[in-house]
């Protein structure tokens, strides 16, 4: 899988201007498309790097499939589902980097502390079952369960052992993990500048970040849609939910971010802060373009 990495917006413009292979990319997704248009459903072949293995990658109209001119166009991040560990496209992608940093420290003889920003996930179980499989591998995830419960608290409720953690004020810790993962999380958190200096916080020096966020490309301010002021929520923009397996009603987007959001990493002390352009058709990684941030603590 072929990774570029940018830095600014303007990086990321050259890019569309001197190489013409993402719009080849988007043009060939089109072409597959124009073949199934009379399927609600379709699969791909390919290989799963989280498997690591061939598989059959799914396809549907889940997810916000959009109606063109042409035909309908799946949302390729959130589908192209393996039949074998049933992680979509953007969490096969969030893993596959994930391990071989993982496997990497592993190999030269480190332990590894992982904390993900979710627990009732399929990214999630995948990784707390790798953890109880490899040596020296551990791996810690937590929900936001209420402002009412202190961080570290582990809940027995409709699902048992969630740990509790408000990513604003973290209960670990300083420097205590090597990877820290954080998932279509920000988006959700009133104050995204106060978790990403928490992340700094309890990442160990030489520590990585992989961050996945709802994240307009043409953009370079971040929008507030919404900000907690004495407790109360005051909407600046109409409410916008995303889906969250612990409330029916979701969870209230608070921050449509732009470039902005690598400038807020940079501040918090992070280097080499990056967008990572990733595409493959081997592995299922459709949607041009797919990207996920990265960056490290120095030592």
């Amino acid at each position: 899988m072929k990774i570029r990495k940018f830095q600014s917006q303007q990086d990321f413009q050259n890019l569309l201007a001197q190489h013409p292979d993402i719009r080849e990319h988007a043009a060939f997704e089109v072409a597959i498309m124009s073949r199934r248009q009379g399927n609600k459903r379709f699969s791909l072949e390919g290989y799963c790097k989280v498997c690591e293995r061939p598989t059959t990658f799914l396809v549907d109209r889940l997810f916000g499939a959009q109606e063109t001119a042409e035909g309908w166009l799946p949302n390729w991040r959130e589908r192209l589902v393996c039949t074998h560990c049933h992680l979509k496209n953007r969490l096969r992608a969030m893993l596959h980097a994930i391990k071989e940093v993982a496997l990497t420290r592993l190999s030269k003889g480190q332990s590894v502390s992982l904390y993900a920003m979710e627990q009732i996930t399929s990214l999630f179980a995948w990784l707390n079952k790798k953890s109880q499989q490899i040596e020296n591998l551990t791996c810690v995830g937590s929900e936001y369960l209420g402002e009412k419960i202190e961080g570290g608290t582990i809940v027995d409720g409709i699902i048992k052992g969630i740990r509790h953690e408000n990513i604003e004020a973290l209960s670990f810790a300083d420097h205590s993990f090597d990877i820290i993962t954080s998932n279509d999380v920000l988006e959700h958190v009133n104050l995204p500048e106060q978790a990403i200096a928490e992340m700094y916080r309890v990442l160990k020096k030489e520590g990585e970040i992989f961050i996945t966020i709802p994240f307009h490309l043409n953009a370079f301010q971040t929008i507030r849609r919404a900000q907690l002021v004495n407790g109360e929520i005051k909407h600046l923009l109409p409410p916008l939910y995303h889906g969250n397996p612990l409330s029916k009603k979701g969870s209230l987007v608070f921050n449509d971010f732009g470039w902005e959001f690598l400038e807020q990493l940079k501040a918090a002390g992070f280097c080499d802060v990056s967008l990572c352009h990733y595409w493959s058709y081997l592995y299922g990684y459709l949607g041009e373009p797919q990207y996920y941030f990265w960056a490290y603590k120095p030592n």
